[in-house]
């Protein structure tokens, strides 16, 4: 009851997000956010920070080598093995690695090597067994990935971004459903904060920047392996 009842309040002071591509502002800085996020438990806390990396990892892929991607999926990993964690955890990984396949096949790139560091998750051995198919057999699962392979073919960057970033909105929002003052609400809260910030971040110029940059240095450097 002690740690529904933080759910609660903490839920409960938390300002409302406007959806990311029609805010103007931040509605709570990164300083208070965190400062809120400490009415948790420990344990609670724990799953925060895994959250927190997972999302520095989608604002920043290029940054960690695919050693450290690795140890960072093998700790979500642990996460997506309790169930009431999984839903939260598990699509953005998955989407992160349908990207990756995508922008490698874009760049005329073959099937990976066995071993190859290109992606994580329950998704990647599917997809290497399915690469000659034009969308890797998943498009009854995801059903936007033939959008987002026409956005990503016609270089249309910010309209992929949006996309991406609607995809993680939309599911976030289903994970607080079941709950709106629960656990999944503020990991909810949290991930959709952080497409707010990135949205926030992004004109057109950047956007173009950020594109090329998954497009063309992800596969180049075998050590730098997301897109």
């Amino acid at each position: 009851m002690k740690r529904q009842n933080q759910y609660y309040t903490l839920v409960a002071s938390l300002p409302r997000l406007v959806r990311f591509d029609r805010a103007e502002r931040l509605p709570i800085n990164p300083q208070r956010l965190g400062e809120r996020l400490r009415m948790l438990e420990p344990e609670d806390g724990e799953v925060v920070d895994r959250a927190v990396a997972l999302l520095a990892w989608q604002g920043r892929p290029m940054a960690r080598t695919g050693g450290e991607m690795a140890v960072e999926y093998g700790r979500l990993a642990e996460l997506m093995d309790r169930p009431a964690l999984k839903g939260v955890f598990e699509f953005p990984v998955n989407l992160r690695t349908v990207m990756a396949a995508l922008r490698r096949r874009h760049r005329g790139l073959p099937v990976p090597e066995a071993g190859e560091p290109w992606g994580v998750g329950p998704l990647a051995r599917h997809i290497e067994r399915n690469w000659g198919e034009v969308d890797f057999g998943l498009t009854a699962l995801y059903p936007w990935i033939p959008r987002a392979r026409a956005l990503l073919e016609s270089g249309e960057a910010l309209a992929l971004e949006r996309l991406l970033m609607s995809l993680n909105w939309e599911r976030a929002d289903r994970l607080a459903e079941g709950d709106e003052f629960g656990f999944e609400a503020v990991l909810a809260y949290l991930f959709k904060w952080d497409l707010v910030k990135r949205w926030l971040s992004h004109n057109g110029e950047a956007a173009k920047a950020r594109f090329e940059e998954l497009v063309s240095g992800v596969i180049d450097e075998k050590e730098r392996v997301f897109g």
